[in-house]
């Protein structure tokens, strides 16, 4: 216990110490956790650690909270409604990557069956994306909800489902037999009619009894997904995959929010210490692993650019959310660490090419951390340079008939939508929702409204749209919230396109406004005045039934009242 406590605290210290200069330097935070590992371990630092198994076991835990807060915040409903995307990428994506790395592997070498599996291994692994990492990064940058994010999370549960199946066949690799496969499709089922069963008709009324106790409501809730890991480890499952069917079945409570905030600081304690795992797992390179690293790297990287772009155009989610997602899932998976020490310990593969995937791990977390953080940089990138087409080809000159022109369809125009339904239809018909979320699109079009598809942050975009026919162009996204743009650049471009247009922006402080109303916008909204003035009708609406000033005067000087 002595040495355990010792080795968190020598852990925790270097992490945040090498996180705040990873930090400092611009760098991703991941790098700082896996450089801590690195040096506190035996093989390239200093051997501080003496316990580093015990530290892997804390850090599971932080796989298994992350699970748990990944299935409180998933909306089932969205999920659902980008159904054909999901469907179609998660079960194309992992089968035809490990097909595209199987020949790379052989070719450089490897054996994939006979005489060692070790390409084998590599190619099972190159398939499988990082859940820490990859939710992690999108969480911070907020990009959880947009559709990328949500396709990104579905594909990363459809791995998960194949990982587990790897991990059932994996003591069979000599001899292939059907059972382990059934016995964990019946495992999975089980765990999930459990979960929801016991969700609808135990949870319900227990949430219902100890609702006025937070703290209750936080430990019952961390018990539960004890519970369900704890089952799914007993039905030979992933422990992860139970936390995450612990967090999907009582997402839908109204407790649910004030879990996710109690539990995400636990949460990003224990990742800390998973990373700082890792980086206790990196060895000492050698020449033999440098051809087989690269190509892994390569692989993980380049074939989901290869395999995402088909399927997911298959799936109608178009090119910006397929070159997205390929950058979200660009990197080597914890299973895959998982799948090779298995298989190390099975005697499938030498230990160089368990080496080669931390190695291959450590490097691609690396790489996907900078490519999530510029995704919609590196996409404006791509779209200027490849001159890609919009996801919807009928979008040129869709101002003309159309004049008034709405640039995404934010809360803000949602709102000015209901409006125009309820005051002058004939209006509405003659607006224009510009918007890159196909979901969002789909629904403006089954409620009669006209929307095209195009990413306000393309200098083309506005050109190919025909804004110069628009006669008033409304921006109601705020600045927080565009990516690669902001309204001012939007209002100096439709400036050039429209001079004569009526041209509406958002701004969030007074100095964005200044700016706006400089570049040329006629109006600025402001979405904490207009909840102001409401507020401000909504109090003279009531104060009619009010009693007089004078009654109100008496009434506060009254003892007793």
């Amino acid at each position: 216990m002595h040495h355990l406590l010792q080795d968190i605290g020598i852990a925790l210290i270097l992490a945040t110490v090498l996180g705040l200069l990873a930090q400092f330097l611009r760098q991703p935070v991941i790098l700082g956790y896996l450089l801590a590992g690195a040096v506190a371990g035996p093989a390239l630092g200093f051997g501080w650690v003496q316990d580093a198994a015990s530290i892997e076991i804390i850090s599971e835990i932080g796989l298994i909270l992350l699970l748990f807060v990944i299935g409180l915040e998933m909306n089932l409903t969205e999920l659902r409604a980008s159904g054909k995307a999901l469907l179609i990428a998660g079960l194309g994506q992992y089968p035809l990557c490990v097909l595209l790395a199987l020949p790379a592997f052989a070719l450089i070498g490897l054996p994939l069956w006979s005489g060692g599996k070790d390409g084998l291994y590599l190619a099972l692994v190159s398939g499988l994306s990082s859940t820490a990492i990859v939710v992690k990064l999108l969480y911070d940058k907020g990009d959880l909800d947009t559709l990328s994010g949500r396709v990104t999370l579905g594909i990363l549960l459809a791995q998960d489902v194949f990982a587990i199946l790897v991990l059932a066949l994996q003591p069979n690799f000599n001899e292939p037999s059907v059972l382990p496969l059934l016995k964990t499709l019946g495992g999975t089922g089980l765990l999930l009619a459990v979960g929801f069963l016991a969700s609808r008709h135990l949870l319900s009324r227990l949430f219902a009894a100890i609702g006025r106790s937070p703290e209750m409501v936080v430990a019952t809730s961390l018990g539960w997904c004890a519970g369900v890991a704890g089952l799914a480890g007993a039905l030979g499952l992933s422990k992860e995959l139970g936390a995450l069917v612990a967090g999907l079945s009582i997402s839908a409570f109204p407790y649910s929010v004030h879990v996710t905030a109690k539990t995400l600081p636990l949460r990003d304690f224990f990742l800390t210490l998973f990373f700082v795992a890792l980086g206790l797992k990196i060895v000492q390179p050698t020449a033999a692993m440098a051809l087989p690293l690269a190509v892994l790297v390569l692989v993980t990287m380049l074939g989901r650019f290869v395999v995402l772009h088909p399927l997911l155009a298959l799936a109608g989610a178009g090119p910006r959310t397929a070159f997205l997602a390929a950058v979200n899932l660009g990197q080597v998976s914890e299973f895959g660490l998982v799948i090779a020490a298995i298989g190390l310990s099975l005697g499938h593969i030498q230990a160089d090419t368990m080496a080669v995937v931390i190695y291959g791990m450590a490097i691609t977390a690396v790489l996907s951390s900078y490519g999530i953080r510029a995704g919609d940089y590196l996409w404006s990138l791509v779209q200027g340079r490849l001159r890609l087409a919009d996801e919807q080809p009928s979008t040129a000159s869709v101002a003309r008939g159309h004049p008034v022109v709405i640039l995404g369809c934010h809360r803000i125009a949602q709102e000015l939508l209901e409006v125009l339904r309820h005051r002058d239809e004939e209006l509405l018909r003659r607006v224009v929702v510009i918007d890159f979320n196909p979901e969002m699109l789909a629904r403006l079009q089954a409620q009669g409204i006209a929307g095209r598809f195009g990413d306000l942050s393309s200098p083309d975009t506005l050109h190919h749209l025909g804004l110069h026919h628009a006669a008033v162009v409304i921006s109601t996204v705020p600045d927080s919230l565009l990516k690669g743009t902001s309204n001012a650049v939007l209002v100096e471009a439709i400036r050039a396109l429209a001079p004569q247009a009526v041209v509406v922006a958002t701004a969030e402080t007074p100095a964005q406004a200044a700016r706006l109303r400089e570049v040329g916008a006629v109006e600025v909204l402001s979405p904490h005045q207009l909840a102001g003035i409401a507020a401000a009708d909504a109090i003279d609406a009531a104060s009619s039934g009010w009693p007089s000033m004078a009654s109100k005067t008496l009434l506060r000087s009254t003892p007793g009242v």
